[in-house]
């Protein structure tokens, strides 16, 4: 299955999404950390949609209560390297969560 770990939201997508989809307070959202030869997903709720002058996304993921900043293009303020960033709601994705807080893949997209 070769199937695109960020389901499109590369880039300026991502960050045009963001534009035209204004995200608000309580929010659900998906977080994806892609380190470590893994895809992994988190739920998260948005605590500040737009903070500071630079109208950073704050987010807190749910399964660990980390607050994690992010900036209007979707990638993530403190881990600007690595494969972390802000995603919609996937449909695909929110079938397999289930009851779960968060979900690992394989890099080839067996459960982890």
């Amino acid at each position: 299955m070769n199937r695109d770990p960020l389901f499109g939201f590369q880039g300026c997508e991502l960050k045009s999404y963001l534009a035209r989809n204004k995200l608000t307070e309580n929010q659900i959202v998906l977080v994806y950390n892609g380190s470590g030869m893994t895809h992994e997903y988190s739920l998260a709720k948005v605590v500040i949609a737009e903070e500071g002058k630079q109208k950073r996304i704050v987010v807190r993921v749910l399964k660990s209560d980390e607050e994690v900043t992010f900036f209007r293009t979707g990638k993530s303020v403190l881990k600007k390297t690595a494969h972390y960033k802000v995603l919609p709601m996937v449909p695909w994705l929110m079938v397999r969560f289930g009851l779960q807080q968060q979900i690992r893949f394989n890099w080839k997209w067996g459960y982890a």
